[in-house]
């Protein structure tokens, strides 16, 4: 193991490592700490943490620390060798399976396996150490324990998304619920229009079969549960479909400027989710009358949505502080589900969603998404 001054003794640096893990919000984020620290800790040339996905057969590259192109996005757990699977410390990456790791293949490597109990939850990649000798007996039990950390707390953290996941269906579930209010407030006075009529009628079909889509995904999953679907996306209709219900509110003037862009691929229920949960949100920050403006463009291979209200605004300390994390809201009776949970739908779909704010003046938040030619595309940097 690599040795340090006196004044950074190894016991200073496990806590910290250990005081991360537990502060980090995410199984990615503590890819990269792991990654970083093993590679660190161990002076390896290079390394990478690769996760299991739920539902996949896969593990996804969560990090990498060293060139960005070394490290293969995805080892499909079938090619994995049964030594590797099996392993429980520590052991050589075999020569014949570096390629379907490493592109160019590197001359050695070790395979750190993370397991949580009995259960391989991924896969730990470091490149021979920079000293040019071999890994120590002192290194591999080292570094066993330090993905045994790791396990422990990606586990913890998943356990809690889990639970966190419920609770976005059910807000979901709520949101569906206030598109069916909103359509009931409006139909007395509207019941006469056609358009109302055909518009009415599109939004309740949809919305109730979102709604069991939902409920599925409340139940116990089994063999027949469909998984989330990568697919084009018409983001222009996503955008009519999710404001419709918000048209006829007769308090909230809504402006749509909806310009032509190319397919997004992704998941289409999700993504409706997030433009209603931000087009609510925005009607909701407006007191008494103003407007609701949603725009839709294509820029640098983005596809860019903004949804921009006259409402009261966000300060910026809550911004900083509070404003996408779990079950914190500045609305009365508010989860704080709805803007976490639009995050990582959005980041999940290897886009950002970033906020401009002034108090007393509105809120604009954006979204931008990249531009696929393909499903394959997408696919590729899973």
């Amino acid at each position: 193991m690599n040795r340090e001054p006196a004044e950074y003794p190894v016991r200073e640096h496990w806590m910290t490592f250990t005081r991360r893990l537990r502060e980090l919000p995410g199984a990615d984020e503590m890819s990269r700490e792991l990654a970083q620290y093993a590679v660190w800790s161990s002076g390896a040339m290079c390394g990478a943490v690769y996760l299991a996905e739920a539902g996949s057969a896969v593990y996804r590259l969560g990090a990498s620390i060293g060139s960005s192109v070394l490290f293969t996005p995805t080892i499909d757990q079938a090619t994995v060798p049964s030594r590797l699977r099996t392993a429980v410390s520590p052991v050589d990456l075999p020569s014949s399976f570096l390629p379907s790791v490493t592109k160019p293949a590197l001359p050695a490597a070790l395979a750190v396996p993370i397991r949580w109990r009995a259960t391989p939850i991924g896969i730990m990649v470091l490149g021979p150490p920079r000293a040019g000798a071999d890994y120590s007996v002192e290194d591999v039990e080292f570094l066993a324990a330090v993905a045994d950390q790791a396990a422990a707390s990606i586990m913890a953290v998943r356990l809690s998304e889990t639970s966190g996941q419920t609770t976005a269906v059910i807000h979901d579930i709520k949101n569906s619920i206030s598109t069916l209010s909103l359509l009931a407030r409006n139909a007395p006075g509207n019941l006469s229009d056609p358009e109302f009529q055909r518009d009415a009628i599109g939004t309740l079909s949809h919305t109730v079969a979102r709604m069991r889509r939902l409920l599925v995904k409340l139940s116990p999953p089994d063999a027949e549960t469909p998984a989330s679907k990568t697919e084009p996306i018409d983001l222009q209709a996503l955008i009519i479909e999710a404001t419709t219900p918000l048209a006829a509110n007769h308090r909230v003037r809504l402006v749509r400027r909806l310009r032509p862009v190319d397919a997004v691929y992704g998941d289409r229920d999700a993504l409706l989710r997030v433009v209603e949960n931000l087009t609510t949100n925005a009607a909701e920050a407006i007191d008494h009358e103003g407007t609701v403006t949603v725009t839709l463009a294509q820029e640098h291979g983005q596809a860019i949505i903004s949804v921009a209200d006259t409402g009261c605004g966000i300060s910026q300390d809550y911004r900083e502080r509070y404003l996408f994390s779990p079950f914190s809201s500045t609305k009365k009776g508010g989860w704080g589900i709805g803007l976490y949970h639009t995050k990582r739908v959005v980041e999940s779909q290897f886009g950002e969603i970033l906020v401009d704010s002034t108090v007393g003046h509105g809120t604009t938040f954006t979204v931008k998404l990249p531009l696929r030619a393909e499903t394959s595309s997408l696919e590729s940097v899973r």
